[in-house]
């Protein structure tokens, strides 16, 4: 699963769906144009029991996931 990342008014939003508005400013994003288009990152999380050296936390209610 990816995370998005929008640049729009000074702030970095990271999401898996783009809002309509901005967040931070209440900005329309969709005639935000070119420089706040979303940029796909690959996803930070890990199936942590086959990586070398990690961390291994959960929520105390629900998943990261939701």
């Amino acid at each position: 699963m990816a995370l998005l990342r929008v640049r729009h008014c000074r702030a970095l939003l990271y999401c898996r769906r783009v809002p309509p508005r901005c967040p931070a400013c209440g900005g329309d994003l969709r005639c935000a144009g070119l420089a706040a288009a979303p940029v796909r990152l690959r996803s930070p999380f890990r199936h942590g029991h086959g990586q070398p050296r990690a961390f291994l936390i959960r929520p105390s209610h629900g998943t990261f996931l939701e």
